[in-house]
């Protein structure tokens, strides 16, 4: 990887850390970013260049992060793919169905890595509970809190938090949305701020999702329960449980069994970019491709419908 030449577009928050990723595992070539003062400063931390434009940052490279705003991924990403560089978009996809296909279909026509950064895919809770073939789970509970940040404000909470729930009820069930009922409140921005989703999938699964980025206490947990065990993810605390039926000693559930499963302690970031890059080079299959990123886009859009028609009530 440490061939690869690299790069990051995008260096606010979130780009920074890519770019710091990138410094370790590959070529790190420079970054770009709309605020050139912001630029500079993570240029000089990581040594690397800051470029004048894209189109000069995409003449030398192979593969990038964006990290820009939702707004301008599609833009961004398009230019990038025609210049014959791999991309890793960071989520959501994009805004849209229509430029998700865009992308998705040039990606292809030039046989480029398209990648999407749902990077709780990468978690190891859940690599765990996908490699144990427990079976598509009967219903699935997620609540993803955060204090409010002045910043991923240009999107709502299904977009900014509720989206890394709606793609791991998608990759745990491999089922698609049916029916999707939701409530949503703007209660600090014009966007909402708390949702809460209630969505029936095509196999029968049921998953109650709740976001929020206005409380004061942060909380990232999920419950994943199946006929005869129940898992317990606490992705704060990188703890994963797993609850079987049968003989234990778990206090106050008679019969029940608590299966504590050591997890690794990872860099879930880097994992993710070692695995864009890795598919890169091998051209081998990507952890969230253009396709997964568009199907989480469209149940994210789907949610954002239905919280619509409550806030227009």
């Amino acid at each position: 990887m440490k061939n690869l030449k690299t790069a990051v577009i995008g260096v606010g928050h979130l780009g920074r850390f890519h770019a710091q990723k990138y410094a370790n595992v590959s070529d790190l070539q420079g970054i770009y970013d709309a605020n050139p003062d912001r630029a500079a400063e993570v240029a000089r931390e990581l040594g690397c260049r800051t470029f004048a434009s894209i189109p000069e940052l995409l003449a030398s490279v192979e593969a990038i992060s964006i990290a820009t705003p939702t707004s301008t991924h599609h833009e961004v990403a398009e230019e990038a793919l025609r210049a014959g560089v791999h991309c890793l978009v960071e989520k959501p996809f994009t805004l849209d169905i229509p430029e998700a296909d865009a992308l998705i279909a040039l990606a292809q026509e030039r046989q480029l890595v398209l990648a999407v950064g749902h990077i709780k895919r990468v978690h190891p809770a859940i690599r765990y509970l996908r490699q144990v073939g427990y079976g598509a789970p009967r219903y699935l509970e997620a609540e993803r809190l955060a204090p409010f940040k002045a910043r991923s404000l240009d999107i709502d909470v299904i977009m900014d938090l509720m989206i890394h729930d709606l793609d791991l009820t998608l990759l745990l069930t491999e089922a698609e949305p049916v029916d999707v009922r939701a409530v949503g409140v703007a209660a600090v921005t014009d966007k909402a701020d708390m949702a809460n989703a209630w969505i029936t999938l095509s196999n029968g699964t049921v998953a109650n999702l709740a976001a929020s980025r206005v409380v004061r206490e942060p909380a990232r947990r999920l419950r994943i329960f199946w006929q005869d065990r129940y898992a317990s993810v606490d992705f704060i605390q990188n703890t994963l449980h797993i609850y079987h039926r049968g003989e234990g000693a778990v206090p106050g559930i008679p019969g029940v069994r608590d299966e504590a499963v050591n997890l690794a302690k990872t860099d879930a970031l880097a994992a993710e970019i070692e695995d864009f890059l890795g598919a890169v080079l091998r051209q081998s299959p990507v952890f969230c491709d253009g396709m997964a990123g568009r199907r989480v886009l469209a149940a994210a859009l789907q949610v954002r419908k239905a919280v619509d028609g409550f806030l227009s009530r």
